[in-house]
């Protein structure tokens, strides 16, 4: 009886200790980032909507008259310059 040929797989190298380090500490942080996530979502939604309630009221507000930043109506192209050019 013939053996029938053995198959030789290449060994494996096992991670270096900077390789495995570094794998565990993104591992634990992708873990913190994710629980801080779960934690504390009730309070960022409810900072969100508080924002979205104070935009959605700024945008129904009439807006401030500042004339420093009014741009020029047709009676202030017509008035004499103070300038002395």
């Amino acid at each position: 009886m013939d053996k029938a040929p053995e198959i030789h797989f290449p060994k494996l190298e096992k991670p270096s200790g900077k390789k495995q380090t570094a794998t565990a500490v993104v591992g634990a942080l992708t873990v913190a980032w994710l629980a801080v996530e779960f934690v504390f979502k009730p309070l960022f939604n409810k900072l969100n909507s508080s924002k979205d309630k104070s935009v959605s009221d700024d945008a129904t507000a009439p807006p401030a008259s500042d004339d420093a930043t009014a741009p020029p109506t047709a009676d202030d192209a017509a008035a004499p310059s103070t300038s002395d050019a």
